[in-house]
């Protein structure tokens, strides 16, 4: 029996042969690569996604640890894998128990993450967004887990270095790229430490190699490899740092547009599943997708976007959004419809030129409902086909253009709205009454408590349309995440009480379901900047704005405005007359809200409020003003780091024969300069016969490769050796020679490069 269980337990784990149990690399690799695989696991740390203490770091040591122990070993692949994720398993759950913060034994401990997972779970199954980050902890732990354990298994098992650093690089550059904070040190530190560790891992299988082919190296020849090592990483990555963008970036812009509705798809079911945690908002910007999520910073800069021909301002409509997952927003609705029946119950035509300049996918900017387009064009839509949540062209590059859209845009009055019956087809209280479970009971308490005692649709959305543009809330350019695990719209309503657009709109639209009024989230842009010389406005990425609009039936999507730093949308209250109906606090009269006015709606940057309006204009300087405008640090770092990458190459040329005498000196860099140029000297040739070789070859360095041909057999082989004179006659003769030949080296150069090219 004994014996049995002893052969059972070989089997599974092999004995592991102690006298290859090592690190490759030998003691003074093993801290670069601690350093290498460390730096994922600290960045997530740095990064904040959640609050995390330092488990991470102790997984990837577990991870090296159990990497290298059975790399050593004699245990097959498959079975190393399946070794590897139950030892994964084990560590990331044991190490996620004992950070946790909450009180109690460790048993406790262990049954809430189980039960935070089974939430998770069963939130995500039902379409809402899970809010709790355990579960993205525990992926987070994953991912170390794997790049350290595959990694270190196979650079001991088969001594290749490439798998840990493609695996550990792969992750830091994906946090890299989406966290909230600045964490190019981290990658920076990687770097480093991964050129190191290759030129090291280099060393030692040239070393392997000479021992197998009995060459004894000099003594200095591992400190040489290293040294050159470390000078090209440190070029490189001067090189990284300081090299501008180059014109490829445009095609991996175009390339970047062809999968960008597939990525932005992938994304929003990721933000779906970990709600609870911090970003990404680097890769976002302003992409109108199929999803957005509250609290990210929008990064909006201050190019023109588009410029817009239009009797009056208006906002312009790109994405809407239907299904609230409790931390963000997603468009369920993308149907394809040629045409649509619009309602048009007090709608009037509105039509709007757009001159597009930076393009946004293939999406068609509208004012309000667009009803066509002068390009071939498709609507998204749902089931009900009688509005749109947004417009496309059918060939990205007329999205890209000029068109001129045809929009129904509503001239309701307060009155006329307020007479609505709330008669809703199941389709549109489906779409547009939904809520996630997990909305918190204080916003819905103060939605019910602002909102049930009002009699019709209209004046409801009205009074959360003043209740969010009065105090103590207020708008901020600065957009503020919200914490991990809070609800955002609590978050905002109660906590915070100032931010950016998203978080207005977002608690309006929750707060008019929850009182059983139908309505939506808007993205767009707004009128942007009036410009008289051009009679048409200009729109720049910092206009990108979110806004609400309400459904009423018959009418169609009414839009209102909740954020302070825009007015309200100008709308006629007929009731006034008699004294009754209620007032959005601005005045039917306001002339800043005239839709007649061409600059009828007020223009905002949402981050720059008091912005100067008069420079929105294009005048005859505006190509002397765009010339200007280019920034020449980039070109003259550029040209700064030629300039030292010169210095240093020529003072290594020169370094490599400073221990020998004049004639010998410039003998060699002959040499080496005639080989750079393309005419090598043959190692049968002699000192005469290179010389007249290359006379030939070179007719300009004839004589003074001759003459220090000469000078170099008579110091080696006369009695007497060389005078002064001839060192000097040397010297002079190699100059002559450099002259001839460096004036080739563009030529080869370019050659070069063109060969490699093809």
């Amino acid at each position: 029996m004994r014996e049995r269980l002893a052969s059972a337990r070989r089997a599974i784990l092999p004995r592991i042969d102690r006298t290859k149990l090592r690190f490759r690399g030998g003691w003074f690799a093993l801290p670069i690569y601690l350093v290498v695989i460390s730096m994922y696991p600290l960045s997530l740390q740095h990064a904040d996604w959640v609050e995390i203490s330092s488990q991470f770091w102790w997984i990837a040591i577990a991870g090296v640890f159990a990497g290298t122990l059975l790399g050593n070993g004699r245990i097959r692949f498959p079975r190393a894998v399946l070794a590897g994720s139950a030892l994964g398993m084990l560590m990331i759950t044991l190490a996620t128990t004992f950070a946790s913060t909450g009180g109690g034994a460790y048993r406790d401990k262990l049954t809430h993450l189980a039960i935070l997972v089974n939430n998770w779970i069963t939130q995500v199954l039902a379409g809402e967004a899970a809010s709790d980050p355990t579960v993205f902890v525990l992926f987070l732990g994953a991912s170390v887990w794997c790049a350290t354990f595959v990694g270190s298994f196979v650079l001991a098992r088969t001594g290749r270095i490439w798998d840990a650093v493609i695996f550990n690089g792969a992750c830091l550059v994906i946090n890299v790229s989406v966290a909230l904070t600045n964490l190019y040190p981290d990658l920076i530190v990687f770097t480093l430490a991964v050129l190191v560790l290759l030129v090291r891992i280099h060393i030692v299988n040239l070393q392997e190699r000479w021992t197998r082919q009995n060459i004894v190296p000099s003594g200095e020849m591992d400190w040489r490899l290293l040294r050159g090592g470390l000078t090209w990483t440190a070029v490189l990555v001067i090189m990284a740092l300081i090299t501008p963008r180059v014109g490829a970036a445009e095609v991996l812009n175009g390339a970047w547009s062809t999968f960008e509705g597939p990525y932005h798809s992938v994304e929003a079911e990721w933000q779906r599943f970990f709600a609870g945690v911090s970003g990404p908002s680097r890769l976002r910007g302003v992409s109108f997708s199929d999803s957005i999520r509250l609290g990210q910073a929008p990064n909006l800069g201050d190019r023109v976007v588009m410029t817009v021909e239009a009797p009056s301002g208006h906002f312009w409509r790109a994405v809407t959004y239907d299904f609230y997952t409790g931390a963000g927003w997603r468009t369920t609705e993308s149907d394809k419809a040629d045409k649509i029946s619009l309602p048009t119950a007090d709608r009037e035509s509105y039509q709007a030129r757009f001159d597009i300049i930076v393009p946004h996918s293939n999406i068609l900017f509208a004012a309000n409902e667009p009803q066509k387009v002068d390009v071939p064009y498709q609507f998204y839509t749902g089931a009900d086909k009688t509005y749109s949540t947004s417009l496309h062209a059918l060939n990205r590059s007329q999205a890209a253009g000029t068109y001129t859209v045809t929009s129904l845009v509503s001239t309701a009055d307060k009155q006329t709205l307020r007479k609505v019956t709330a008669t809703y087809t199941d389709y549109i209280k489906a779409k547009y009454l939904q809520l996630p479970s997990t909305v918190p009971p204080r916003v819905r308490a103060l939605a019910h408590s602002l909102l049930d005692n009002i009699p019709n649709a209209y004046d409801k959305a009205e009074t959360l349309e003043t209740f969010l543009r009065s105090p103590p809330y207020s708008y901020s350019p600065q957009v503020k995440p919200t914490p991990p695990g809070k609800d955002p719209i609590e978050y905002f309503l109660f906590d915070l009480r100032q931010d950016f657009c998203e978080y207005f709109a977002s608690a309006m639209v929750v707060m008019l379901r929850e009182a059983g009024v139908p309505a939506r989230l808007v993205e767009g842009f707004t009128t942007g900047t009036y410009d008289s010389a051009s009679n048409a406005y200009v729109v720049k990425e910092q206009d990108a704005h979110a806004w609400v609009e309400v459904y009423f039936p018959q009418y169609g999507w009414i839009e209102f405005e909740p954020t302070p730093s825009q007015p309200p949308f100008p709308r006629v209250d007929n009731s006034t007359e008699s004294g009754t109906g209620s007032s959005d606090g601005t005045g039917a009269g306001d002339s800043s809200s005239d839709p007649n006015d061409p600059a009828g709606r007020p223009n905002r940057a949402e981050d720059q409020l008091n912005q100067d309006d008069s420079s929105g204009g294009f005048s005859g300087d505006s190509v002397v003003a765009a010339v200007r405008s280019i920034d020449p640090r980039p070109a003259l770092a550029f040209l700064g780091f030629l300039f030292l990458l010169l210095v240093a190459a020529v003072v290594r040329f020169n370094w490599r024969f400073r221990r020998y005498g004049p004639i010998e000196s410039a003998w060699g860099k002959t040499r080496l300069l005639a080989s750079y140029v393309g005419h090598p000297p043959h190692p049968s040739q002699t000192t005469y016969e290179f010389a007249s070789s290359l006379g030939a070859a070179i007719p300009d360095t004839r004589d003074p490769v001759q003459s220090l041909a000469q000078a170099r057999v008579v110091e080696r082989y006369s009695a007497q050796g060389a005078d002064d004179d001839l060192r000097d006659a040397a010297e002079t003769a190699w100059h002559q020679a450099a002259s001839a030949m460096i004036g080739l080296l563009p030529g080869r150069v370019l050659r070069l490069v063109t060969h490699l090219w093809h």
